[in-house]
Order: C-alpha cells, then structure tokens, then sequence
C-alpha cells in the first residue's frame, strides 16, 4: 500500500459484489472494507474514518438514498453510488442527494477505480477543512449558504442540496 491509498467502504447488501470489489481495491492499492447494509456502514464508520464511500442505492432496511441523506447532514466524506438502478432520474437523484458520482451495475472494474482515484484527486487538491464554523448561514449576493442543511438557496428562498464536492468548493471560496 502507498502513502496515498484511500480508506474505502464498500456498502452493498449483495456479497457476491462487495466482497470482489473490497479484494479488487486492496489488490488495487487501496484499504477497503465491506458493509452489508447502512446499520453495518455506521457502525464501521464510528470506529474508523473512510476517504470515500462506495454505497448501493437498492439495500433492504435503510437504502442508500435515505442513508446518502443521513450522511450529508454531517459528513462530507465523498459518496459514490454503485447501483442496478440505471435510469436518468435515479441517477439525478443520486446526485441530488450529495453523491459525487454514480456507476451502474453491471459495471466495468477500471472504469469504476478510475472515478474513485478523480473523484480524490478532486478531495485531496482542496485545502484542508477548517474547524466547524460557528456561522450557519451566509449570504452572498442573491444566495444564501446553509452550512448546516449543505444547502443553496437563491432568492426564491428553496434551497437546493448540495453534492459534496459542491459542498467543499463552496466552504472554501466562502
């Protein structure tokens, strides 16, 4: 492993998927890990911290969609859905959500390392976090920056969900 391997959480119900795919990132130079489900990717997550994690959307309990929105409320660890469901909606969604990318099933392993090494590359140009700001909200121009909700609201005063790289790029030009 390199210095630069990231710490990957493969969450998929179907182990036939995940466990291939956490041997297919080790063997790929990175730490991975699987969980069958949301309750499993909490509890992996309070115990170590994670660069990216890799979710299906489709889950039995809490799938990954309610689980992505959950995350978003605080924690910006980059999510990338890896799911059957193909449409263009779905897709949108997932993105909606705070995904930072969406790859369906069946998928091509390469294609799928190569949207994880962009998608850190992405995290890792961006300065480091400051600590949590006191501030909740922060207006500029027209628009209003809810911290807290990970939300942009413009004049109209509907916030639309941001995904995390949109997140991140805006704490840091605020």
């Amino acid at each position: 492993m390199t210095e630069t391997a990231a710490h990957i959480l493969v969450v998929d119900d179907a182990r036939e998927i995940r466990e291939p795919l956490v041997k297919y990132l080790q063997k790929n130079g990175h730490r991975a890990i699987g969980a069958e489900g949301a309750a499993a990717a909490r509890k992996a997550m309070r115990a170590q911290a994670f660069d990216l994690i890799v979710l299906d959307v489709m889950m039995p309990g809490e799938d990954g969609l309610s689980f992505c929105r959950s995350l978003r409320e605080g924690n910006d660890v980059p999510v990338l859905f890896l799911t059957a469901r193909g449409d263009e909606v779905d897709r949108i969604v997932g993105i909606e959500l705070g995904a930072d990318d969406y790859v369906v099933k069946p998928f091509n392993p390469r294609e799928l390392l190569a949207r994880i090494a962009a998608i850190l590359r992405r995290v890792r140009a961006l300065p480091p976090q400051a600590q949590a700001a006191a501030v909740k909200r922060v207006r500029f121009g027209r628009w209003v920056f809810d911290i807290v909700r990970r939300e942009l609201a413009g004049a109209d005063g509907i916030g639309v969900a941001l995904s995390s790289g949109e997140y991140r790029l805006l704490r840091v030009l605020i």
